[in-house]
């Protein structure tokens, strides 16, 4: 009898390694892990799926379930790392985890969502739509579905979405992940400078996405964001069709909005009419995100109807405009923004759907660099927001560069708030938030690593306070 394949993860608890190792838990093979610094989500979930895993790269870890067949090394493993060194000097087969994602959806229609905001909505949406159509996607996203629960399935029909990464693909290959995709329709939903650890200048930045559209097959087709000169800047390189979307006179797609979160689509190509669109969640980025993915679901045969009708019931992505619960009349939102355009867009949409509340916005910036290269850019982020409180920057890979830049530069920057300070810990920010949320405010809470769940802790914290 064949035994089944055994592939083992470095870096497992990642949002897309811990997908692609769920997804091949779900096709039989023999799953195994490692990782370091891991938190949940993704943790728990792993071990509720069986998967044997540990918080710690060792050489032994290799051995946990048997010799594995394939080692997959995720993009946050370093050189150096003694479980990958070891798998090399073996002579395992390695792959990287964007390498094994093509392998998995050999076949298939592929989409992807790349750009430098809106990837996770916009790639949610879309496989909620085709799913919404009987279309029966897979997916790979950067967090959980709100919708499906998880953050990537294989699906049985030939749909595959990918949220399009354009962070780098292994130690040993710099390109971006989004680039293994080979989608025969993507998007780009925004360019500006991100990652500077990666990319040192903007058109550094940029020079992946101009491969992108050069790589195109001739029959597929690129959707770019009429809204921003840079993506638009993209369509004299792309090899296949594209559509332009957004508001502007010369959108192939353009966007009437009437009111929040309604809006009506116009096409000049003669396509099938789009219906009148509801869309569940708030902000004009999102209406966006919301067309760039009805034009892929169209590319992909879905009925407009149906992925009209899908954006009405959409709940959305984990961390993203996440309403967690109103406690004592206190609404309490979770949210992922860590670039100063994500803050933006955030503070503008709960200013739009709470136009009369007051805003306390709780924001940790991320990494060192980042911070340091968009500081000018947090100037006006923040505006609409009646509170800011900043928490120290989170490190993550760039602890040795914690001299160059600190919240209080960030705090230094901003304006248009007249109420502007800087915590030291989540404790002294909780605080802060029991000492003065009241009835009617919004607490916004924006951070890639969730300063210490600070946002599930205020919930319970206010409901407490409360007596709920």
């Amino acid at each position: 009898m064949t035994q089944p394949r055994h592939v083992h993860f470095l870096g497992i608890c990642g949002y897309a390694v811990s997908g692609a190792a769920l997804v091949a838990r779900q096709l039989g093979y023999v799953v195994s892990g490692s990782d370091e610094d891991a938190y949940p989500p993704t943790t728990d979930t792993l071990t509720a799926a069986g998967i044997p895993w540990v918080n710690e790269h060792a050489a032994a870890n290799l051995d946990m379930a048997g010799t594995p067949d394939l080692v997959v090394v995720g993009n946050q493993v370093r050189q150096g790392n003694v479980e990958w060194d070891a798998a090399v000097q073996r002579g395992l087969p390695v792959t990287s985890e964007a390498e094994f994602w093509r392998e998995l959806t050999a076949g298939r229609l592929r989409l992807t969502v790349t750009g430098t905001h809106g990837k996770t909505t916009t790639a949610s949406l879309l496989a909620w739509m085709l799913d919404c159509a009987g279309m029966s996607p897979g997916f790979r996203l950067g967090t959980t579905s709100r919708d499906f629960g998880v953050t990537a399935r294989l699906g049985e029909g030939r749909p595959f979405v990918f949220e399009g990464d354009e962070y780098t693909t292994a130690p040993w290959d710099p390109r971006p992940k989004f680039l293994h995709t080979d989608p025969q329709a993507a998007c780009v939903t925004r360019l500006e400078l991100d990652h500077p650890d990666v990319y040192p200048t903007f058109e550094s930045y940029r020079a992946p996405f101009v491969q992108l559209a050069q790589t195109m097959p001739s029959d597929g087709l690129l959707a770019l964001c009429a809204e921003d000169p840079e993506c638009v800047a993209l369509k004299q390189h792309a090899s296949c069709p594209t559509v332009l979307y957004g508001a502007t006179p010369d959108a192939d797609w353009r966007i009437d909005s009437t009111q929040p979160q309604r809006f009506t689509v116009t096409r000049s190509d003669g396509g099938a009419a789009v219906p009148p669109v509801h869309l569940a969640l708030p902000g004009w980025h999102n209406v966006l995100n919301a067309t760039a993915a009805l034009i892929l679901a169209d590319a992909a045969g879905a009925p407009l109807d149906a992925c009209a009708q899908a954006c009405s019931t959409f709940r959305g992505a984990s961390r993203r405009f996440e309403i967690l619960g109103t406690p004592g009349g206190v609404t309490v939102i979770d949210d992922y923004a860590h670039h100063p355009t994500e803050v933006a867009a955030t503070v503008a949409a709960a200013r739009q759907r709470y136009a009369d509340s007051r805003i306390i916005a709780v924001y940790v910036p991320h990494t060192y660099s980042r911070t340091l290269a968009l500081l000018d850019d947090y100037a006006e982020a923040f505006r609409g927001a009646d509170t800011v409180l900043l928490g120290p920057i989170e490190p993550a890979r760039e602890r040795h560069l914690a001299h160059t830049v600190s919240t209080r530069d960030v705090a230094a920057r901003i304006r248009g708030v007249s109420d502007v300070r800087v915590v030291d810990s989540s404790d002294e920010a909780l605080a802060m938030l029991l000492g003065e949320a009241q009835s009617g405010d919004v607490v916004l809470c924006m951070s890639v690593r969730g300063f210490d769940d600070l946002a599930k802790r205020t919930l319970r914290a206010l409901g407490e306070r409360d007596g709920r």
